[in-house]
């Protein structure tokens, strides 16, 4: 059991911990702010994927961490221009919280993403596909009959 959590390093528990928070982040915005932007939702679950990806070392954390980058800063960087433009940077402090978050997690994802790139080679293993391939049991077939 000690293996395993010797090879998360902080390369890989960084970006975890963003990616969960990130999640919590948008489902909780979905939640308070607007329930009419589904898309919140699906880019949370996304986030949240791709923290479950990373915690079982999987390749398939980095590379749904590179396939969902762009759709993360695009969607952030997008409310955070809308909402500048719309009401300003600092009228109230709830829109000037809301705003700073929106920089905060732009910083955390850039960082996340160069930090996933750096440990690339760190995540090889395919564990999501072997679980839901599921355990692999011998066949009947392959037991030779007694002569």
């Amino acid at each position: 059991m000690t293996e395993a959590f010797t090879e998360r390093t902080a390369g890989i528990w960084l970006p975890l911990v963003f990616y969960v928070l990130g999640g919590i982040y948008m489902l909780s915005v979905w939640g308070i702010y607007d329930r009419a932007a589904y898309h919140l939702t699906v880019l949370g679950v996304l986030s949240i994927l791709v923290a479950v990806t990373l915690y079982m070392l999987s390749r398939w954390g980095f590379i749904l961490g590179l396939l969902t980058f762009p759709l993360f800063f695009v969607e952030f960087l997008l409310a955070l221009n809308t909402s500048v433009n719309f009401v300003g940077w600092d009228p109230t402090p709830t829109i000037a919280l809301l705003n700073a978050s929106f920089v905060v997690y732009l910083v955390f994802l850039v960082f996340s993403l160069i930090l996933l790139i750096d440990k690339r080679n760190t995540l090889k293993s395919d564990r999501v596909l072997d679980v839901l391939r599921g355990p692999v049991r011998p066949t009947e077939k392959s037991e030779k009959p007694k002569a």
